[in-house]
């Protein structure tokens, strides 16, 4: 069984959102085997990865709440920079040994889960109306 379960309560109803989702749910579950195989935590080429492909996915989610002047935009925003942020302080915690490599998926797994519920979910109710 996947570390990270992906199921339909995590579907916003937009499909373009809901693969970039997916897609990162899958991402979350490749750090999780290679980080049990190797007890550490990840390369900086995977969560490069990982950082890059959330980018894209919130530069996408970003243009959708432009295009159709999204009221929560700004919240919408800062939320995203904050997954910057700590992924960034997770990366270097990793780095210093200060922070172990399960605290970097859960918190993974615990933003996604959670930002999907939460403000994905919003956006995809106001959305709805305009995709």
């Amino acid at each position: 069984m996947p570390y990270f379960q992906w199921n339909d309560s995590l579907l916003t109803g937009i499909k373009t959102i809901d693969e970039q989702h997916r897609q990162l749910v899958e991402m979350v579950n490749n750090l999780h085997d290679t980080m049990e195989q190797s007890g550490q935590c990840p390369t900086p080429e995977l969560v490069g990865r990982l950082k890059t492909y959330a980018e894209e996915h919130f530069h996408v989610e970003e243009g959708y709440m432009q295009a159709f002047a999204y009221p929560e935009y700004a919240a919408h925003l800062h939320e995203h920079e904050g997954f910057y942020a700590a992924v960034k302080s997770c990366e270097k915690g990793c780095a210093d040994g200060s922070t172990h490599p399960a605290e970097l998926l859960e918190f993974l797994k615990s933003w996604l889960t959670n930002h999907i519920l939460d403000v994905d979910m919003k956006m995809g109710r106001f959305l709805e109306d305009y995709l």
